[in-house]
């Protein structure tokens, strides 16, 4: 019979209170070793802290933690093996045994083995045995569980086998032989003994584990138990433990501490049945969103320790999942001056670096597609003195999906490299190396020196160097696989090598002692601020409800606790443990709270308020529905105005400045934060939010003069770039000004571009009417005649295998053949029906007039078609289109849709040497695709529309001479390159483009 063992319990603020005044009491020596066993690290800290604060010191009293325990008792047992780590390598276990026939019972999936891998882990923490489990399954009578014997039954092999195989690893020990090692030192160890106290501080519950080792040291040495524990309805998840682990053992001695003040008279009443107390003291505060939660946040704490005086070290900012708000908080808090004092968790895609090397090994699971190589391409730490070129190369290739195109489209792209070629078919052999069966060694080395290979280990500094490190250490560990299975099967190794570097984790701290303390509710259990926020007060974030383990049940659970005796919770008691840890949280503040919650997620999507916010406004007597307090609002212009100047940042003071453009550049004078560049920006803004007359700054140019002569005397307009500048004179700018860029259209292997099919289209009838033309049977055919034509001069273009110059699948290519052959045919036939005398000449005709009286511009372009009728001498235009936009009145669709091919082509067409002495006959529309279709230009109405169809054409020409490149967004601007820059929202800069004289000329000019 060991020593007795004293328990003093009570709410966590009086049993602090309580230990600090014990060891100020009882530790008569200041030489006295003291230890002090904490539920967790940051608990140990606080501790530490609140006696030092007391007392001035704490030299020789050791805060530790349970692990931190077994950890020195197993040290001082002399060396052993390291412990099987509970990562990558423990999953790999469990899959490996789940594919045994005996126990592959269920679906193989990575989320299925964490379920399994989380149950056995419970099942261990528990000290229950596969042998209890089987012995009480042979001998058991319930009448629940009898339906699912079986199942249980494959549980306990499971389970049985895990142990096994864990145990037999080589070069490792389970975790059970370390800890059951450590056990065995209890009683002998000088770690203990040298302790003169010991005190267990902080558990509400606890593993069988941790009570094991809580017994058994109990058996040796004097142990002095601080438990929380308080007779509130909020502690009925800690109720059995405390009452099963604590009070029902013999040696215990209880004593109840007094409850302390503070905000308890109010937050007591929390989850009672009856009773409440007024306060003012608490606030709950709803915000638009959780960006609108922490700008309150940064702004009330400003508040608090500026007019306040209270220190930033007494002040907690909690949430029951904290990495959501991580991110955002630091950078608000960083902008806003406000020491932390917290530790951030960051998965390896937070790194560029780790992105990077994600994407190196991905080309083996997602190929060689456009954005993931273009991606490596970019990256500063591609390790490739040719990357820049590679780059361009890999921009102007149409390759998009697979290495396949990539090999049939980079030899035919412009400046082409084959180094380029040469690193992508490197990259493809390695991984396909990877992805056979490979001994679990040779993968990791192969993989090592291939991404050795490829980053340039120059380019990474500060917190990059510690996450390459582990990315490769994290590789280097795949070797160990081959203590469980030798080789790789064919896809598993990269499969696992990914999962392994996706499941990195990296910290970061702001780790400052006078800094808020930051951090997830389960974390601060047992602390105490002055002021506490609790963020995320959403019914979906807390209570954080997990659904029952689907592997270990609460059935199950159930009897291995309350049957059997080992210490496992079911998981439906956690949703009294999270009305606990709500409890907790609300009781750390011990002058003020603030519950905030967003009305609307990241996404815009609507919460609804956690029950424990109507729980906490009943306890408190709040009617915070009915008061309507004040919300944050999610526009920032009302944020930044509900806060007083001088809790504002520069970049919040900068913004209100402008919130108000009139003032704007006296508000910068006064508070001294006027520069050239902002004055200049001001002046723009200011110009921008204006009515009136178009400025510079709506595209209203001095060098229009420049611009136009460089196009005239160059090539000339084309008809497409009088159709843009008619449209949207700024679009024109964009495109013919400034040079600005379209996207590129990545090629599909499911489909050949619309500009690659016209062009084909475009081919394959000039090769067709050039042969009829030759042999005279333009008018001699009928339509078998004209299909076998067809299809002969489609061949002569296009085969089976020019898809590979398109990266298009064969399967996919043959079907492209087939349709554009019918189509073709179709086209033929019914075209031929209607050439009457007409015989196709000319083809992709070329002309560029220099001289063109009627309108002040330089003409060229491309004629598709010049039909002669050699009797009457007459010529007709030619046009192919894909689509019939702009209806069949080609005069008024000249006008209104601004298609200006049909009359443009036959003014260029009759200063054509080649038809001097021919006479026009109007021009046509031919679609292609879909249905054949003709929409004529005949010569009478071309001669009518012509005086003021050359008025509007000079009227175009003469924006771009004056420079006026004005905004006139259309049903014309459906699509456009330019949108994101074009300002076509703004409506002052709307409304000035659309009053301008310019712009309503051009508009009366197409609609009078």
């Amino acid at each position: 019979m060991g020593p007795f063992m004293k328990l003093f319990y009570a709410h966590y603020p009086a049993l602090e209170k309580s230990f600090v005044d014990f060891v100020s009491t009882q530790r008569k020596n200041v030489l006295e070793p003291w230890l002090v066993v904490c539920a967790s690290s940051i608990l140990a800290k606080h501790l530490s802290a609140s006696l030092a604060q007391q007392n001035g010191a704490v030299a020789n009293i050791h805060f530790v933690t349970s692990s931190s325990v077994l950890r020195a008792l197993d040290n001082e047992a002399g060396p052993a093996l390291p412990e099987f780590p509970q990562n990558q390598l423990r999953d790999f276990l469990l899959k490996e045994i789940l594919n045994e026939p005996d126990f592959h019972r269920y679906p193989l999936s990575r989320g299925f083995v964490q379920v399994l891998k989380s149950s056995l882990r419970d099942l261990a923490d528990s000290l229950a045995t596969p042998q209890v489990l089987e012995e009480h399954l042979q001998t058991f009578n319930d009448a629940a569980l009898e339906q699912d014997k079986e199942r249980l039954w494959w549980i306990a092999r499971v389970y049985r086998r895990y142990l096994e195989r864990e145990a037999c690893v080589p070069g490792y020990r389970s975790y059970q032989s370390f800890f059951e090692r450590a056990l065995e030192q209890v009683e002998i160890a000088n770690y203990l003994k040298k302790f003169t106290h010991i005190i267990w501080y902080g558990f509400y519950d606890m593993s069988g584990r941790q009570l094991e080792l809580l017994k058994q040291i109990q058996a040796y040495y004097p142990v002095t138990v601080f438990a929380p524990y308080a007779s509130y309805p909020a502690y009925h998840f800690a109720k059995k433990f405390f009452e099963t682990n604590y009070l029902g053992n013999s040696q215990v001695q209880p004593v109840q501490l007094p409850s302390p003040g503070g905000l308890l008279p109010s937050l007591k009443y929390l989850f009672a049945t009856k009773g409440s107390s007024p306060t003012s003291h608490v606030k709950i505060i709803p915000a638009a969103d959780p960006d609108g939660e922490i700008f309150f946040v940064a702004k009330e704490i400003l508040k608090l320790t500026e007019k306040e005086g209270i220190k930033l070290e007494d002040i907690a900012v909690l949430a029951r999942t904290a990495e959501p708000y991580q991110e955002q908080l630091r950078h608000v808090f960083a902008q806003n001056c406000i020491a932390l004092n917290a530790s951030f968790t960051y998965g390896l895609k937070q790194f560029p670096l780790g992105v990077f090397c994600l994407n190196l090994f991905s080309l083996a699971t997602q190929g060689f597609t456009r954005e993931m190589v273009l991606s490596i391409l970019d990256s500063p730490y591609f390790k490739c003195s040719e990357k820049s070129n590679w780059r361009h190369l890999a921009s102007r290739s149409s390759a998009s999906r697979d290495l396949n195109q990539w090999r049939d489209l980079l030899p035919i792209t412009k400046d082409f490299n084959p180094s380029f070629l040469h690193w992508l078919e490197d990259c493809n052999t390695t991984l396909k190396e990877l992805e056979e069966s490979i001994s679990w060694k040779d993968g990791a080395q192969k993989a090592l020196h291939f991404l050795q290979e490829n980053v340039d280990e120059n380019s990474i500094t500060g917190k990059e160097r510690e996450v390459f490190e582990a990315i490769c250490s994290c590789i280097t560990s795949l070797a160990h696989y081959e203590a469980i299975r030798y080789e790789a099967h064919p896809g598993e190794f990269v499969r696992e090598l990914l999962d392994a570097l996706t499941s990195l984790s990296f910290q970061e701290a702001d780790a400052l002692r006078c800094g808020v303390t930051f951090t997830d509710v389960q974390h601060a259990r047992g602390l105490s601020f002055k002021v506490v926020f609790l963020l995320g007060m959403e019914g979906k974030s807390f209570p954080l409800l997990q659904p029952e383990d689907p592997i270990l049940r609460d059935r199950y659970r159930y009897v291995l606790r309350d049957v059997l005796g080992f210490w496992i919770n079911q998981q439906s008691e956690r949703a009294d443990e999270e009305r606990l840890l709500f409890f907790i949280a609300a009781t750390m503040a011990q002058d003020r709270l603030y519950a905030c919650y967003a009305r609307t997620d990241n996404g815009g999507k609507e919460t609804v308020p956690s029950i424990y916010l109507t729980e906490l406004a009943r306890a408190c007597e709040l009617d915070w529905k009915a008061d309507a307090p004040a919300q944050i609002s999610g526009r920032i212009s009302d944020r930044i105005t509900a806060v007083p100047a001088t809790f504002l940042t520069p970049k919040e003071i900068s913004y209100s400045c402008i919130l108000s453009p009139d003032t704007a550049l006296a508000n910068y004078q006064v508070l001294g934060l006027l520069t050239p560049q902002k004055e200049q920006s001001l002046q723009a803004a200011n110009q921008l939010s204006r009515f009136g007359a178009l400025t510079l700054r709506d595209g209203v140019v001095s060098s229009a003069q420049a611009i136009f002569d460089r196009i005239n005397q160059g090539a000339g307009f084309s008809p497409s770039s009088l159709e843009e500048l008619a449209a949207c004179p700024l679009k024109f700018f964009f495109h013919k000004g400034l040079y600005l860029e379209e996207p590129e259209d990545a090629m599909s292997r499911q489909e050949l571009a619309p500009d690659k099919r016209g062009t084909a289209y475009h081919e394959v009838l000039q090769d067709f009417y050039q042969h009829l033309l030759r042999f005279g049977l333009t008018h001699q055919l009928f339509d078998a005649g004209i299909a076998q034509c067809m299809s002969q001069a489609f061949e002569k273009r296009y085969t089976r295998s020019s898809g590979q110059f398109f990266g298009i699948y064969p399967l996919i290519w043959e079907m492209i053949l087939d349709e554009m052959r019918t189509q073709l045919i179709a086209f033929a036939q019914a075209d031929m029906k209607d050439l009457g005398d007409y015989t196709p000449t000319f083809f992709e005709k070329e002309f560029s007039q220099e001289e063109l009286p009627s309108v002040p511009f330089h003409l060229h372009g491309i004629i598709d078609r010049i039909d002669i009728d050699e009797k009457n001498k007459k010529f007709r235009v030619v046009d192919y289109k894909s689509s019939k936009k702009g209806g069949n009145n080609l005069v008024k669709a000249f006008f209104e849709s601004l298609i200006f091919q049909p009359f443009l082509y036959v003014l260029a067409a009759q200063k054509m040497p080649e038809l001097v002495g021919y006479t026009s006959a109007g021009s046509c529309l031919l679609s292609i695709r879909k249905s054949y279709c003709r929409r004529e230009l005949s010569a009478g109405e071309w001669e009518a529309m012509r005086p003021r169809a050359e008025q509007f054409l000079t009227q175009v020409a003469q924006i771009a001479k004056r420079g006026e490149f004005f905004l006139n967004p259309s049903n014309l601007c459906a699509y456009c390159p330019y949108g994101a820059i074009c300002r076509r929202d703004h409506f002052a800069s709307l409304m000035r483009a659309r009053k301008s004289e310019a712009s309503r000329q051009l508009e009366e000019a197409r609609y009078v």
